[in-house]
Formats: structure tokens, C-alpha cells, sequence
């Protein structure tokens, strides 16, 4: 392999590349990045086995071929090089020469065969999003992945795509971010059940932030193919059995608040800061036309903050992590919110006032 590349347009490239390789190297080959070229271009492709990232540039190919060379040495190595042309040329023996003016090293790769396979593209059925609706989805959803291991089907992401309808919830067991809406009718033709692993969405994410148009999305075997321009991105879909989001959703709340999502947001980061590293309730405390809003820490002090609701009912105590809340927050368009509350000990609704589509349940913590 010979060939000349931008080095801007290479790091731009190698940079997502090189993120979902694995870290632990289990197995060597799975720290290195495969550089396959051939025509007018440059492939870059890497994987844990879970999750695959391969990404396609402009190059001068004097000699087409392929190598794969360790990701991070290499990510090292050329973004500490000039913006200008990079010449790579390996040799029989897989050493690979990287020069740039007057920068010049040597690396050491791996035959290709010892590689995974990059994923087959093949045509089929298409869920089509555009680049900024997916970045929604996963903007109101991703925060509530769970993270413990042990409850797996929790991991990811649970995106369905049905006839009229789509879908995507996450949740871990405390709470759960769930978008309803019907589908776009420019949306293609695939249905889709699908949980996917919450590192290839966390990657989705940064691909559709880079890039405008549409995402691709397909079926292929037990694996789920998110295509974007001239990136690909491939995952092994999480084994598991989803929770029935359905039945955590309460169907009918007697308490309806609502309040300035600011407003709340404010109270919650002042009150949270005298919590420290624990994870202690905060106290809501709802009357007629106020919430007092309580975090006590047995170390260090309390707080309280009163502020201004739309709130007729009975007086109601209920306890909740504030750092839910302020994750939905953080993700909720709307410049006022809805809480629906049944009682102190079931789980509660926050929603884009007026708006149902998207809708953060967040079970109660005793107080």
C-alpha cells in the first residue's frame, strides 16, 4: 500500500475511528485500525466486535492494499503533524512509513486477514432520520441508559420503528426517557425492534452532530448499520428482553403542576450543591401556588428554595434524585414543564407542558 492523504481530513477521520477500538486488548489485533486502499479513497475501519466504526476519505493511491496499525499510536502520531500532505507506504513485511516535510516514522502493523470482517453493506429496507431528529431522539433518551452491567437489557437504547409510529426509550429501573411520535412519511420503508448498545448510540450521537442529512438505518442479521455520508457505523444488538415500557407509564395522574423550567432548573443546581458526593432525596414540597424545594446533607447543611408553580391541589411531600430532574431537564425543549403526580410513593411524569410526545418517568425516593 502507497498513498497520500490530507492530513487534516486523516485525523478528522481517525479521530471517531479509534474511540470504539478495544482498549483492554483482549485480543492485540482489536487495538489496531484497518487502512484499506483502493481507487480515489481511503478506508479506515475499527471495532470492539460490539460496536464497528468505519470511515471513508480522499486519497492519492499510488499503490492500493490494506494494514492495520495500532489506532492510538497512530491518532498520536498524525495530529501532532502539519496541516498539509501525509505519505504512508507499506512494505512487504507490514512496516509502515509515515513521512510529512521533514517528520518521518516508522510503525509496525498487522496483516488484514487477523482483522475483523468491516460490516456488509448490502441494500435493504431503510429507516431514513434526519440528521437533526436523530440527535433529538438520542438527546432525550441516552441520559437514562443504565450503566450497571448486571441488568443488560438495560444497557442500551430500544428503538422502534413501526408502520405509522416511532419510538425510542431507555431507562434503569429509576427512571425512564420515552419519545412517542408518529413516523415521518419520508422515513423509508423498515420496521425495526431494535436495542442497541448504549456505546454505538453514544458514537451515533457524535456522528450525527458532525454531519447534516439523513442517517441510515437498516437490519442486517443480528446487527443494527447506521449509515451517514461516508460513515458507518455497525453494532451488535444487546440480547435481551426490554422492559414493557407501557406498564411504568401511569395512565391517569390526579396532580398536574406546572412551572418554569429555568426556574427549576435554578433551584435544583443551588439546593444540590450543599449535597456533596451522596445521593440524597430532595425534598418537593408542593402547596397551593409555591414549591419548597429541600436538600439536607447530615454533614454539611441544608437548603431550601421556595418558588412560584401553577398548582391548586392539596399540600404533597415527595422526594426525588435531583439529578433526574435536571437531566430532563437538560433535555426538554419546552420553556415550561408538566409534572403529573399520583402519590408520594409512585413514580411521577415530567413533560413539555401541553406536549405528551416526549415524557421522563422518575420513580420517588423516600423521605
Amino acid at each position: 500500500m502507497h498513498i497520500r492523504v490530507e492530513r487534516d481530513a486523516f485525523v478528522e477521520a481517525l479521530g471517531p475511528v479509534q474511540s470504539v477500538v478495544e482498549v483492554k486488548k483482549a485480543l492485540p489485533i482489536l487495538s489496531h485500525v484497518l487502512l484499506h486502499s483502493e481507487a480515489d479513497h481511503l478506508s479506515l475501519f475499527g471495532t470492539d466486535l460490539d460496536v464497528g466504526l468505519r470511515r471513508q476519505i480522499k486519497a492519492e493511491v499510488i499503490k492500493p492494499g490494506a494494514v492495520t496499525l495500532s489506532a492510538k499510536k497512530l491518532y498520536e502520531v498524525v495530529k501532532e503533524l502539519p496541516s498539509t500532505t501525509i505519505e504512508l507506504q507499506a512494505d512487504p513485511d507490514l512496516q509502515v512509513a509515515i513521512s510529512c516535510q521533514r517528520s518521518s516514522f516508522r510503525m509496525k502493523g498487522l496483516t488484514r486477514e487477523e482483522f475483523p470482517s468491516p460490516p456488509d453493506l448490502r441494500e435493504g429496507d431503510e429507516l431514513l432520520l434526519s440528521a437533526k431528529l436523530f440527535r433529538d431522539l438520542l438527546r432525550k433518551t441516552l441520559f437514562a441508559v443504565s450503566s450497571d452491567q448486571t441488568r443488560y437489557a438495560l444497557t442500551g437504547v430500544l428503538l422502534q420503528a413501526q408502520s405509522s409510529a416511532l419510538n425510542m426509550v431507555a431507562t434503569d429501573g429509576h427512571r425512564l426517557a420515552l419519545v412517542r411520535m408518529n413516523r415521518p412519511e419520508t422515513s423509508g420503508t423498515a420496521v425495526i425492534d431494535a436495542l442497541i448498545p448504549k456505546k454505538a448510540m453514544v458514537e451515533a450521537a457524535k456522528i450525527a452532530r458532525e454531519e447534516l442529512g439523513d442517517v441510515r438505518i437498516r437490519l442486517s442479521d443480528n446487527q443494527i448499520i447506521l449509515q451517514q455520508d461516508t460513515t458507518t457505523l455497525v453494532a451488535r444488538l444487546i440480547d435481551g428482553q426490554f422492559p414493557n415500557y407501557d406498564q411504568v407509564v401511569p395512565s391517569t395522574t390526579p396532580s398536574e403542576i406546572n412551572i418554569a423550567k429555568d426556574v427549576l432548573h435554578g433551584a435544583l443546581r443551588r439546593t444540590s450543591a450543599i449535597m456533596g458526593e451522596r445521593t440524597t432525596p430532595t425534598e418537593f414540597d408542593f402547596q397551593k401556588g409555591r414549591l419548597l424545594v429541600s436538600c439536607v446533607n447530615m454533614d454539611l447543611g441544608e437548603a431550601h428554595e421556595e418558588v412560584e408553580v401553577a398548582y391548586a391541589g392539596e399540600g404533597v411531600k415527595i422526594g426525588f434524585n435531583a439529578r433526574y430532574i435536571m437531566d430532563f431537564l437538560s433535555a426538554v425543549d419546552s420553556e415550561q414543564i408538566t409534572i403529573h403526580l399520583t402519590d408520594p410513593l409512585s413514580p411521577a411524569i415530567f413533560r413539555a407542558a401541553g406536549d405528551d410526545r416526549y415524557s421522563c418517568v422518575i420513580m420517588p425516593m423516600r423521605i
